[in-house]
This record gives C-alpha cells, sequence and structure tokens, in this order.
C-alpha cells in the first residue's frame, strides 16, 4: 500500500461516517478498507488506468477532467479526501474546483509526498478555505484537514487554460491546455526536434493514412500533421485526461477532426494503423518508469498494419533503438542532437 493510504489508514479516526470522495486514490486497497468502516466511499481519478485498476477492484469509480456535481452531490455532505498531484496549478485547479462545489459544513483531506511538494500545499489551502490544520506527517508524507470553503472567485475551467500558437510553415496552429497535462503552455525540447523532423518529411516519407499520437499530450504532434491535411485520419491517445481534454480543445480551436482515446498504453485500441508518433512519456506521477515505453514498443506492432511505421523522438541516453529492434525489423535514426533522438521503426514483426 502507498505511503500516502498508509497515512491515512493511521488517521482514520478522523474520518466519520459520511460519504467520502476519493480525488485521484493511488491504485491499491485503501478504498476497500475504508469502505470497510460502513462509509460509501467514491473514487475519482484523471488517470485512465488508475481509473481502470480501481474499477475493476470494485470500487465506484470515475474518470474526467473534474468531479462532476454528480459524483460530488451523491456523497453529501461531501468530504474529500484529495491526492496531492505534482503540479501546483493543477491543485489549485482542483481545490478550486472542489471548494466551490462543496457544503458548507464540508471538509477536505489533503495528502501527499514530500517529494511532491505537500509541506508547501497548506498555503494553497487556505486560498479555498477558512480553516487549515496540519494533522499528521509520517514515511516521508503530510496530511491536512481544511473546512469551510470560501472561494474568493467563481470556478471556471477556462481561466486555467493556456492558450498559445505553435508556429508551422506556411500556419500557426492554435495550442490550449490544461493544468497537469504534459508540456502545459509549451513546447517541449524533445516534441521541437520530431515537428523538425515531419516539417521536413514529403511525399510517402510523411505520415498519411490512419495516424495514431500516442501519449499526445495536449495533442502538438498529431494535430501539427493534419493541420491542412486531408489525407490524415487522427487519432489522440492518452492516459491523462487532463491532456485528452487539452488535445479536444485545441483541435477545435484548430477546426481539426481526431478521435479521442483514453487509454493506458495500448491496451484499449482495437483497430490498426498505418503511422504512430509519439513522445513516448516515462514519467507516472512523481516517479519515473520506462515500463511504459517498454510495454509501448512490445504491442505497437499489433496496432499497426503490414507497412506500418513508428516515428518517435526519445532522450539521447534511454535504450529505445535496442528495446525497438526487438520488435521492428528497420531502426533508423532520422535526427540527433546532444539531448534527443528521432527513430524511425519500420517492419513490425507480428
Amino acid at each position: 500500500m502507498e505511503r500516502t493510504s498508509q497515512l491515512i489508514l493511521r488517521n482514520i479516526a478522523q474520518l466519520d461516517d459520511q460519504g467520502l470522495l476519493l480525488v485521484n486514490p493511488p491504485p491499491d486497497a485503501l478504498f476497500q478498507q475504508l469502505a470497510a468502516e460502513g462509509r460509501e466511499v467514491i473514487v475519482f481519478s484523471q488517470d485512465f488506468g488508475d481509473y481502470g485498476w480501481l474499477k475493476n477492484s470494485g470500487a465506484r469509480a470515475h474518470f474526467g477532467v473534474l468531479p462532476d456535481e454528480a459524483t460530488i452531490e451523491s456523497v453529501l455532505p461531501s468530504h474529500v479526501l484529495v491526492f496531492q498531484p505534482k503540479e501546483k496549478e493543477r491543485l489549485a485547479m482542483m481545490l478550486h474546483h472542489l471548494a466551490e462545489s462543496m457544503p458548507a459544513d464540508g471538509r477536505l483531506w489533503l495528502v501527499g509526498e514530500n517529494q511532491a511538494g505537500i509541506k508547501s500545499a497548506g498555503k494553497q489551502l487556505d486560498r479555498y478555505f477558512d480553516s487549515t490544520t496540519k494533522l499528521d506527517s509520517a514515511r516521508h508524507c503530510v496530511l491536512y484537514q481544511a473546512s469551510a470553503p470560501c472561494p474568493a472567485e467563481p470556478f471556471l475551467l477556462s481561466n486555467y487554460q493556456q492558450k498559445w500558437l505553435l508556429g508551422t510553415p506556411g500556419e500557426e496552429l492554435r495550442m490550449v491546455s490544461l493544468p497537469g497535462a504534459f508540456a502545459h503552455g509549451r513546447l517541449d525540447k524533445g516534441t521541437e526536434l520530431l515537428l523538425q523532423v515531419l516539417n521536413g518529411l514529403e511525399g510517402k516519407a510523411r505520415p498519411r493514412g490512419n495516424v495514431l499520437d500516442f501519449g499526445c499530450g495536449i495533442g502538438v504532434i498529431g494535430l501539427s500533421l493534419a493541420l491542412g491535411d486531408p489525407e490524415i485520419h487522427l487519432t489522440l491517445l492518452d492516459n491523462s485526461a487532463l491532456a485528452l481534454e487539452s488535445a479536444r480543445l485545441s483541435a477545435a480551436a484548430n477546426e481539426i477532426t481526431a478521435g479521442l482515446m483514453p487509454s493506458d498504453g495500448l491496451q484499449s485500441v482495437d483497430q490498426r494503423f498505418d503511422w504512430i508518433v509519439s513522445n513516448p512519456p516515462f514519467h507516472r506521477g512523481v516517479a519515473s518508469t520506462l515500463d511504459i515505453a517498454r510495454q509501448f514498443f512490445s504491442r505497437a506492432p499489433g496496432v499497426l498494419n503490414k507497412q506500418g511505421k513508428m516515428l518517435l523522438v526519445c532522450n539521447q541516453h534511454l535504450p529505445y533503438e535496442t528495446w525497438l529492434g526487438e520488435h521492428f525489423g528497420r531502426i533508423e535514426t532520422l535526427a540527433s542532437n546532444n539531448h534527443f533522438r528521432v527513430l524511425k521503426a519500420a517492419g513490425p514483426q507480428f
């Protein structure tokens, strides 16, 4: 069980028997132990993989950008337990939304690890609640309690959006991003190198047909390809509800039609593609993990057509070329600098 969950159970006496909403809990048995005390427990997650695990384990689980009114009202009088994300602005957005949605007698608990910045989170709580107390600290984690919600301003999701322009040859791409989406409000250096390569490809070398942007984030790679190109049928895939909503908003801003697919890796994919483009993620929460990429490479041939190809960018130190070689017949480096490489994989081995 995660350290944050252990800290909650250590303070379980602080949670009364009223309904409890868990926001972004880890995939462990905490919800079961809380429900065993006689509480009505509902789970909400912005992470599709965690949502799937919790739902399959028997939780009353919901996946989305923010808990909607139906989710919150089903556990009124609302007591909410929030697991802190690593992004401060994402936490502020969640606390603001919840504080406005909760009744005056509702209480909120916030738990997180020191390495995620929980020690300074009390100041965030003070912006949205009249009373904030540090209940406990142990196992490199801290637990806060907040009551008397008092948001100074009405919550509007649009106030948390960042809008910016990405220059492309002949046109500009309008991007919209939300806190918690990868590269919120900016173009990361790895994706920038991949876009440079894509902009230089012509004819058959350029991705066409059914294109999957894996780990799409706010959709920069796929939307850059699809902008003004009617021969691309684009699918944007991500594990994050915040990323998918950002990609949806960005696609709408550019009048681009794209399919949106929540999926933990390629598990939810049941169709074939001509191309996969990607800046594969290697973080889950505050932890780094290469398991996402390794599973992605092993399953990619199963969602590609026989002549399908993959184009991706990776950090120089990551062993992606070797791993790709286990599942594709031809691996080629198309560009490289001091930090990143752009790799093309062809000849998927079914």
